[in-house]
């Protein structure tokens, strides 16, 4: 006779399934419940890596809440039902439709470009057609350097602009600004150890901004995320003294979810991609062999003075950032 198969100690796979599904949605729940409590105030890493990534980590809690309601488990169903709940409420104001604004009568129109080179991009050159193509008025490039600069320079793309502020490095953190408008009172101050560039843009008699070209430093671990946040609200403090309209623009490694970031915003300044609703337009990663972009961290904030009356996402061109080419008008 057979001998019986001894299944002594042997998970069914439904349990498995189950185990895992709540290893899953108690991760994220334990997530989510650290930025309900604003957690990332005090923890500024791993909360700025965890929070980036808010539109897409959060996913896998809509498979859970199919499994539960597939094994009729209700405990499960509640629990993945709040981490969604709660991932829509961050979620969806990244998604809401929105459409341009209409400059106002007399208004001084300013189209702006900026881009992240990526300081060992040998092919930067590559942006040279799209800067002729949209034909900004201001460009601000992040890490400006002469590799990346020559290579633009070489399509003759900046023969156009005949004022420029140019600050390269050998290193990420170059910056320069382009312009076909005087640019006056420039500053290139030290914040967190870190150059950051300021300047005001005289369009003509009756319309001046300040505009900030932004490069600030990637929270990737605990070393490096206090300096970010300390950037950004170096940046809020001078946003706040600046007595006349301003223009931030560039690459601030942060999205929508950072709380540094929605303080800034909260501080009378409009993102242009909310104003015009342009949805899902992440600007990085743009040079990954598989996965596409997933994270929004280039911007463009402009005072309530600017009617934001454009906004697009430019073509990869070597760099792991897309450019941003934005339109505003200037009451």
């Amino acid at each position: 006779m057979p001998s019986k198969r001894n299944t002594a100690g042997v998970i069914p796979p439904r349990t498995l399934v189950i185990l895992f599904s709540w290893l899953v949605v108690g991760s994220l729940g334990v997530i989510a419940l650290g930025r309900g409590v604003h957690l990332d105030d005090v923890l500024s890493w791993p909360y700025s890596g965890i929070n980036a990534f808010t539109p897409v980590e959060y996913l896998p809690a809509y498979v859970v809440l199919a499994v539960g309601f597939a094994l009729r488990r209700n405990r499960l169903l509640i629990v993945s039902t709040l981490v969604i709940i709660a991932h829509l409420f961050w979620t969806l104001p990244e998604l809401w439709p929105g459409k341009p604004e209409t400059a106002p009568a007399g208004s001084a129109k300013v189209r702006m470009m900026s881009a992240n080179l990526l300081y060992t991009n040998e092919n930067a050159g590559r942006l040279g057609s799209q800067i002729r193509a949209d034909g900004p008025d201001i460009l601000v490039l992040e890490e400006a350097t002469p590799l990346t600069l020559t290579a633009i320079e070489k399509t003759a793309a900046l023969a156009a602009f005949p004022y420029r502020e140019v600050h390269a490095q050998p290193n990420p953190f170059g910056i320069a600004v382009f312009s076909r408008f005087p640019l006056v009172e420039p500053e290139l101050r030290s914040v967190a150890d870190l150059p950051s560039l300021r300047l005001t843009v005289q369009v003509d008699a009756a319309h001046r901004f300040r505009l900030f070209a932004v490069h600030t430093g990637a929270p990737i671990n605990g070393g490096s995320a206090p300096r970010w946040r300390s950037q950004l609200d170096n940046l809020r403090a001078d946003v706040a003294r600046t007595p006349i309209p301003v223009v931030l623009a560039g690459d601030f490694n942060a999205t929508r979810d950072h709380r540094p970031f929605q303080r800034l915003l909260n501080d009378h300044l409009r993102d242009a991609h909310d104003v015009v609703g342009a949805g899902w337009t992440p600007t990085w990663n743009a040079n990954h062999l598989v996965l596409p972009p997933l994270l929004r961290i280039d911007h463009v904030l402009a005072s309530p003075q600017f009617a934001v009356t454009g906004y697009q996402v430019g073509a990869a061109f070597g760099s792991d950032h897309k450019p941003l080419i934005v339109d505003l008008a200037l009451r």
